[in-house]
């Protein structure tokens, strides 16, 4: 069986996600699929996250980032999608 898909995509999350925990819950999910990347906070009150694996992991976190925890609450996740370029070693916060 031949390795799975390994995939790029950047998210940028818009709505009250700051100061609610985003970016831990998004760390937790990318360690539990074993995704490689970063997230961040962005001056103008978004977070971004880029993220490289399996197109399938990174479609669950897809689906993850549209409910955030509970306090989040998102308005809009834009994605896009691009080839595995292999630069990330782990997945972490930015700060």
């Amino acid at each position: 069986m031949g390795k799975a898909e390994q995939v790029r995509a950047k998210f940028v999350i818009r709505g009250t996600v700051q100061g609610v925990g985003f970016r831990y819950y998004v760390l937790q999910k990318a360690q539990e699929s074993r995704l490689k990347g970063y997230t961040q906070n962005l001056p103008n009150g978004e977070v971004e996250v880029m993220v490289e694996g399996e197109k399938i992991y990174i479609e669950d976190m897809e689906r993850a980032l549209h409910h955030g925890p509970s306090k989040a609450k998102v308005k809009e996740v834009v994605t896009t999608w691009g080839t595995a370029q292999g630069r990330f070693r782990t997945f972490e916060i930015k700060r």
